[in-house]
């Protein structure tokens, strides 16, 4: 038996006498400080008195919702920096977003692999509390390469064709870091038919390996640099039907090993705002919005914005841009930050069939037509992106 460095204190919060009796000696023998108890409520009271560094806990409490309990632990001084595990017996898409906004920091459905993730957390944060960090404190900006997150607000904005660009863009003046792209955009991804993708591997069956195969090895194996894009790409789903089958409780999982691997990773999310890609955001170094001239996408980006600044997101974690996908006309910039709320760092100017024929024949902006004011605003864009991020990340 390996015993850790240093003994962390963990807690555990199960509603099954069974399972609860299980874990507790799991993780006993492991040499963790153990306490356990089949009640929210007592369980609640055991974290505030003893202050465990680690909560393990199902969320199909009889006596209070696991919600209240996550919200309770981290209003609570005593407990706010506690890392919050939940260990589920089904896997829910939207108790996995709700959890996780409320600031549960893993959400995972019992199996075997679950238990073994679990240790390599509890690994990863007895080496935390080696360097007196706190044990549950958000590790965004210092834990695996940047993460850059694309979103608007409508679609037909460019999104995808942007976040597949400025990748492209950076693999060429960043030749040293390694890049990749995740397309998050549902039920059926874009980016693959953008960059001409044709290979297998997609975020359907990143999501049905196991921790054990998710590995820097296997992905650097199964997703090569795009030639001539420069990015390694995640595919999105190509089959709406297929995307019924995803697991949505692998998504944290997949995008943190991508961010162990390489060190950039940009996630297409398009237009899906929803409980998956929220806590994606949040844990997010640089939020790319973008939004379009016509009134009707700023008066949408105006709302998206206004939400997410209730989720705590603040205006220097987002770099705002407009794409003018579709025209010339439509509201300035000056207008639309004063509509918008937020400051909009650069416009894109309309490329018109240009960017119609670089799509079709699957080649980067940059490549089809370097000297257009477009491609040269990208390229700038590019790297105020990148220098906006890693100031984020100091």
């Amino acid at each position: 038996m390996q015993e850790p460095l240093t003994a962390l204190s963990v807690l555990i919060t199960d509603p099954d006498p069974r399972s609860c009796q299980f874990l507790a000696n799991l993780f006993a023998k492991r040499g963790y400080t153990v306490q356990s108890t089949t009640s929210a409520k007592e369980g609640y009271i055991l974290a505030l008195r003893d202050r465990p560094d680690v909560i393990i806990f199902d969320p199909a409490l009889a006596d209070m919702p696991g919600l209240e309990l996550v919200r309770r632990l981290r209003s609570d001084k005593r407990t706010s920096n506690a890392l919050l595990i939940a260990l589920t017996g089904t896997s829910n898409v939207d108790e996995l977003g709700t959890l996780m906004a409320a600031g549960c920091n893993e959400y995972l459905v019992k199996s075997q692999e679950a238990i073994q993730r679990i240790f390599e957390i509890l690994t990863e944060s007895t080496g935390q509390m080696n360097e007196t960090r706190p044990i549950g404190a958000t590790k965004k900006k210092t834990l695996g390469g940047a993460l850059i997150v694309f979103l608007s607000a409508k679609g037909g904005t460019g999104t995808s064709s942007l976040c597949a660009n400025i990748a492209h863009a950076l693999s060429i003046t960043h030749s040293e870091r390694e890049m990749a792209v995740i397309d998050l955009v549902l039920p059926i991804g874009s980016i693959g038919q953008i960059v001409g993708y044709q290979g297998e591997f997609n975020l359907l069956e990143a999501a049905k390996k196991s921790a054990e195969e998710l590995t820097p090895d296997f992905l650097r194996r199964a997703v090569p640099p795009l030639d001539p894009w420069g990015f390694r790409l995640l595919a999105g789903i190509s089959d709406p039907e297929q995307s019924n089958a995803l697991d949505a409780s692998r998504i944290p999982t997949i995008i943190q090993t991508y961010r162990n691997t390489f060190d950039v990773v940009f996630v297409d999310l398009g237009r899906s705002l929803s409980r998956i890609s929220l806590p994606i955001i949040q844990q997010s170094d640089l939020i790319v919005m973008v939004t379009a001239s016509d009134m009707a996408t700023v008066s949408l980006t105006k709302i998206v914005w206004q939400y997410l600044q209730g989720k705590g997101i603040s205006p220097n974690q987002v770099y705002a841009l407009i794409n003018r996908a579709v025209g010339l006309e439509g509201v300035s910039k000056s207008d639309a930050e004063q509509i918008i709320g937020l400051p909009i760092q650069a416009t894109i100017p309309y490329m018109g069939a240009n960017l119609s024929l670089a799509n079709n024949q699957h080649l980067p902006i940059l490549r089809k037509i370097p000297t257009d004011t477009a491609a040269m605003m990208i390229d700038q864009v590019s790297r105020q992106i990148l220098e906006t991020t890693y100031r984020n990340r100091a």
